[in-house]
């Protein structure tokens, strides 16, 4: 198996830049779809329906990244805060970049700044969360 650092520097080669671009489906920034809004006045999310719109605007990045930088770095909060949808279309998403032959970079980290944290919050705290904890 090739290194990482192989890999990496082959693409950043084979694409002419060293960029790379943050895959982060902020749940009030996809786009509405068909439906509308994500979460009706007052009500939840639906999450289902925000992992659709993540999935659409993930595959939308990688589309637009093929050919043009070596690599894609998926925000795990945001795909975490939409529960086991949101993680199964993370799943896709870095199965679906590697596929496409680009560098995935996990944005795995915690304690970080104050959007994640707070998807990661949204993941984790409170009765509604989809994998709460206490």
């Amino acid at each position: 198996m090739t290194s990482f650092s192989a890999r990496l520097a082959e693409a950043v080669q084979r694409a002419g830049t060293p960029l790379c671009v943050g895959i982060d489906p902020w749940p009030d920034r996809l786009p509405h779809g068909p439906a509308g809004p994500l979460t009706p006045a007052g009500g939840p999310r639906d999450l289902q329906a925000l992992s659709l719109r993540a999935r659409d605007f993930a595959n939308w990045v990688i589309d637009a990244c093929v050919g043009v930088v070596p690599a894609v770095k998926p925000q795990f909060a945001f795909f975490e805060a939409m529960g086991p949808a949101g993680m199964q279309v993370l799943a896709d998403t870095c199965a679906r970049a590697r596929e496409a032959g680009l560098i995935v970079i996990a944005d795995a980290k915690r304690g970080d700044i104050g959007s994640t944290a707070s998807a990661y919050a949204a993941a984790t705290l409170g009765p509604d969360a989809p994998f709460p904890g206490d």
